[in-house]
């Protein structure tokens, strides 16, 4: 027999505190909520459709309360009854607006991610996105639609007076439409294909008024990279600057990096909000070759504070020219070090196919403003697995 579960109260679902992992509460019939690490927490049914288990997510509480929860699993088991498979119950309906289906996506992506940045993305589409295809027929939009969308992005009026990088802001925004349309697409919602046939390295221009001067040509990064793998040198500058390439910091969190940051157990370097320009904790995933960087530094520079310590007192950090004056002693005057954040990005997002890894995670990485303000050490807005991953890929484009 089936064992019986008891009912659950909402004082008990209000009292349930998120853990390190997450945690099912059991209400019967099918009926459980999920507690996840970052505190949200989520109503799903298990029921079986021709003899396969199968789980729906019904909404968050407390927007959905338990009491309607249990109403919706009664709907869903009647469907059952009448031999209708829920799974199929929802249609393609061809008169859905780009609004409406915005509106669904933002629902479905505020069950996983922060209230911060959902926040941001809705901004990012009432500025950009609906005053062009908002009050639009979804499936009537069309590739030049789309186009132009992303073409008038310099004339929105975003109430802003800060200055932006306008390549950026297309990108994100043109992800934003293409991630709409993929939801939209998955849940039977519409069958219009046209951000398909859209190129973004095409749309979105090169970036032209880089700051910092950087080499973005593959090419002839490669050959910067070699150059600065075979660098002779002090033994600090050089790992400080491979160091640079493989996780794109910023070099002030390169210089300053403590020892007491890394935890080589979990490879993990955290640095905190005092030490990052966005004033927020960030998360540095290290990979295979960046833990073996730090192995390798350990060796000359484990007994002192800093890892990349100075050439001239080995009790202070490399200084803020030494990494510049390495590379132009090597005769590179094309880049800068904070130019290998500018490369990163533009090799990264021209590759997007070939890594498959968001703009969010690109940017998560440069340490953009892309969470919330809530605790990072569970929260999945800081996408750290992902991190991880697109810079082991990074470590194998460059090595290649």
């Amino acid at each position: 027999m089936a064992k019986s579960v008891k009912p659950l109260s909402d004082v008990e679902l209000k009292r349930a505190k998120s853990k390190d992992k997450q945690y099912k509460l059991y209400d019967g019939g099918g009926l459980f909520l999920i507690v996840r690490p970052n505190g949200k927490k989520v109503f799903k049914v298990r029921y079986k459709v021709d003899g396969k288990d199968t789980e729906k997510t019904l909404g968050e509480y407390p927007t959905l309360t338990l009491g309607e929860a249990r109403k919706k699993v009664l709907e869903l088991k009647k469907l059952l009854s009448d031999g209708v498979n829920p799974n199929l119950e929802i249609k393609k309906n061809d008169n859905f607006t780009f609004d409406e289906l915005a509106l669904k996506f933002f629902e479905f992506k505020s069950i996983d991610l922060s209230e911060d940045y959902i926040k941001k993305q809705k901004s990012r589409y009432n500025y950009f996105v609906k005053p062009m295809l908002g009050g639009m027929v979804a499936e009537d939009i069309t590739k030049k639609d789309i186009i132009d969308t992303i073409n008038n992005i310099p004339n929105a009026n975003t109430r802003s007076t800060k200055k932006t990088d306008l390549r950026e802001t297309k990108r994100i925004v043109l992800l934003l439409i293409s991630s709409i349309f993929k939801y939209s697409n998955s849940n039977d919602l519409l069958k219009n294909n046209a951000y398909l046939t859209i190129d973004p390295k095409v749309l979105v221009p090169k970036r032209s008024d880089n700051h910092f001067k950087s080499i973005t040509n593959e090419t002839e990064f490669k050959k910067l990279y070699k150059m600065l793998y075979d660098y002779v040198g002090d033994v600090s500058t050089k790992y400080a600057l491979l160091f640079l390439v493989h996780t794109a910091l910023r070099s002030h969190n390169v210089r300053f990096l403590k020892w007491d940051n890394i935890d080589f157990e979990k490879r993990i370097i955290e640095f905190s909000k005092d030490e990052m320009k966005a004033r927020e904790v960030f998360r540095l995933p290290l990979t295979e070759t960046t833990y073996e960087i730090l192995q390798e530094v350990k060796k000359y520079n484990s007994g002192y504070k800093y890892v990349f310590s100075s050439v001239l007192s080995k009790n202070k950090m490399l200084s803020e020219n030494t990494l510049g004056y390495a590379l132009k002693r090597m005769g590179i005057t094309e880049h800068t070090p904070h130019g290998f954040r500018s490369s990163f990005s533009t090799i990264c997002y021209e590759n997007h196919k070939l890594h498959g890894f968001s703009s969010e995670v690109i940017e998560a990485q440069l340490a953009h403003s892309v969470g919330s303000k809530v605790k990072l050490a569970y929260l999945r807005s800081d996408f750290l697995q992902e991190r991880r991953e697109l810079l082991k890929w990074w470590d194998e484009w460059l090595m290649h």
